[in-house]
């Protein structure tokens, strides 16, 4: 008993360069058009991986510098904390506790209200992040967030391109879909042409 041939693969039965007679020739550039998109995402992965390296390492290099302009002071509680109402949409919620801070720099004395913590009172001393004119400013950002921000990057590009191979295979299936329908409805006619004449003859 003969053995059956086996069938090739069906991603190469689909293939641009199948040998498959039955194949139309909007069929194989339609699966180009796949096969296009498919290699555009993988091609994606390297250049996102480049270019998450190359954002992080610019944020780095920004929170560091960042950082080192950032002098830490104590300040005095010199008020009791109170907490304000914040409007939350339809309600009101409390906000977090603020307190009057007095702090020194350069021989200067400065006075401001600030978010402290739930457990501090008056007399406590708390930390002040001043920038380099002495300035309340914000605290250190941690060296993590670079690799948050190169990692973001590379993820939105492989998310993007992604995307936009997924819209060019679906504008190329749609225009070539209603170009078959065409061909089918011009073929058809063409066939109902062909039995009414060999009828009315």
């Amino acid at each position: 008993m003969a053995r059956p041939v086996p069938l090739p693969p069906r991603i190469h039965r689909i293939s641009p360069w199948s040998r498959n007679r039955l194949m139309r020739r909007s069929d194989r550039v339609q699966a180009a058009w796949r096969l296009f998109a498919v290699l555009m995402a993988l091609a994606s992965i390297p250049l996102a991986v480049m270019m998450g390296i190359s954002a992080a390492a610019t944020t780095g290099a920004q929170i560091r510098a960042d950082n080192a302009s950032k002098t830490a002071v104590t300040a005095t509680v010199i008020s009791d904390p109170v907490r304000l109402a914040l409007p939350v949409g339809q309600a009101v919620a409390s906000g977090p506790p603020q307190a009057t801070v007095e702090w020194g720099f350069h021989g200067r004395t400065d006075i401001a209200v600030a978010v402290v913590p739930d457990s501090v009172k008056r007399g406590d001393t708390v930390t002040r992040w001043l920038d380099s004119s002495g300035r309340a400013t914000a605290s250190p950002r941690p060296a993590f967030d670079a690799v948050i921000e190169g990692f973001d990057i590379g993820a939105l590009t492989v998310i993007a391109t992604c995307c936009g191979a997924t819209a060019l295979v679906w504008c190329a299936d749609h225009i070539l879909s209603r170009r078959r329908d065409a061909e089918w409805a011009r073929e058809w006619r063409n066939f109902a042409l062909g039995i009414g004449h060999n009828r009315s003859s």
